[in-house]
């Protein structure tokens, strides 16, 4: 009985009944969509347990094997390398589809459009209390993400669970672990190892009941939509999810050539990840998952991927960086401000900063880093605030999506370079 309940709950056909019915109850039906935000959250909570110590054992593992071992070639100049021409890469995607497809131009003759606007923010506090608190919104600089790429207090760090900080803190105890005498290194990766191996296994429970989570978490999130903000905003939609397509059908590009196993398996293998994904819109959410389908599906190295999947997921978030790119000439747009050449290279070169600046930054305080681009170019971000956000919760899920398939063709490409093939069965 309990392998039928598992069998039937994780099928293709209840997955694809939960996201239709989570989409209908979210948009249709708001009021029970917000009501189920609590039971979102608690399994959201379950998947967040296991995140922050799976990224801190397997990085930290990771860097003490590229210092002391050679991980089939991997390097860091080499992830750096690839890590910048990727984000390189979507900048200049999100520049190039807001330019062609110009969607500011077709939005300024809108009424509701011109209404959120030019109103003043602060008079929207009911809405945007709706999403996060009034004083979350204040602008940022790449200053702010420098002060806080090392914590004061590593503790406090694991605590707030800041995975940027984590991140920090796993790279200087690998590197200083490295050179331990051999025995105490060895002690402390395989201390690491079983600390891995018990938050794998505490993973497993909600995936157990992944589409009743699924529903509760997209109902709840769609149920901040609002149908007339959608279509008065249509062209902006369609827009940024073109970004995102074309981002995605690199990837998707890249992973025919380098993925171990066919295209069709890879995109199959990539299905669980893809639902925590659209479900979550987390990267740290899908950061086990995609790591676990990369290690045993793919058959890729457990080290690199241990190494190039949590860097990529809080570093290299390239669809934030189209996001940013595309959002900033659209705002320039809406002002009629004309662009120089230089100014575009400043905008793609400022998305890729401001991305770093919101690793693990989410809503409004996300959204609002854009204002490290804007502030240079004398662009306003208050004004244009609302109609941002009113759209994000649709943006949102395909925005996790593309980040998550283009870092696991990155993974593949880091570590499979030399295109070798890989039996998935055996």
């Amino acid at each position: 009985m309990k392998f039928i309940s598992e069998r039937i709950l994780n099928s293709g056909y209840t997955m694809v009944g939960s996201g239709v019915l989570a989409i209908i109850v979210g948009i249709f039906f708001p009021s029970i969509g917000n009501s189920l935000k609590e039971c979102g959250n608690i399994f959201l909570t379950f998947i967040s347990i296991s995140i922050i110590p799976i990224v801190f054992s397997s990085v930290t593992c990771s860097v003490i094997r590229l210092i002391t071992e050679k991980l089939h070639g991997i390097t860091v100049s080499k992830i750096i390398l690839i890590f910048m021409t990727s984000l390189i890469f979507a900048g200049s995607v999100g520049v190039i589809v807001e330019k062609i497809m110009n969607p500011g131009a077709s939005m300024i003759d809108s009424e509701v459009i011109t209404n959120m606007i030019f109103q003043d923010v602060q008079k929207l506090t009911p809405v945007l209390s709706i999403y996060e608190p009034l004083n979350s919104i204040q602008k940022f600089s790449f200053s702010n993400f420098l002060e806080t790429l090392l914590p004061r207090n590593p503790f406090a760090a694991f605590a707030a669970g800041n995975v940027i900080q984590i991140l920090s803190i796993s790279i200087l105890i690998g590197i200083s672990v490295a050179h331990f005498p051999e025995a105490k290194k060895a002690m402390v990766l395989r201390s690491l190892n079983i600390l891995m191996e018990v938050f794998r296994h505490i993973l497993k429970i909600p995936t157990k009941v992944l589409p009743i989570g699924m529903f509760f978490l997209i109902a709840s999130n769609l149920s901040k939509i609002k149908i007339y903000d959608l279509f008065a905003m249509k062209s902006f939609c369609l827009s940024v999810l073109t970004v995102f397509a074309l981002i995605i059908a690199a990837s998707i590009l890249i992973l025919a050539v380098y993925s171990p196993i066919n295209l069709k398996e890879s995109i199959l293998s990539l299905k669980k990840s893809i639902i925590i994904a659209f479900s979550t819109c987390s990267n740290q959410a899908v950061l086990p998952f995609l790591t676990q389908a990369l290690k045993n599906d793919f058959k890729l190295s457990e080290d690199g991927v241990d190494l190039a999947i949590p860097i990529g997921i809080t570093m290299c978030r390239t669809s934030n960086v189209a996001y940013y790119a595309f959002v900033s000439l659209f705002i320039a747009s809406i002002y009629n401000e004309p662009i120089s050449t230089y100014q575009y290279f400043f905008i793609i070169f400022g998305s890729i900063i401001t991305s770093f600046s919101a690793s693990g930054a989410s809503g409004i305080v996300a959204i609002t880093m854009i204002s490290i681009i804007l502030d240079p170019l004398n662009l306003p971000i208050d004004s244009i605030l609302i109609i941002l956000i009113a759209v994000d919760p649709i943006i949102e899920p395909f925005r996790t999506i593309t980040s998550l398939l283009m870092n696991a063709a990155i993974s593949c490409f880091i570590v499979n370079t030399r295109k070798e093939r890989a039996n998935a069965h055996k």
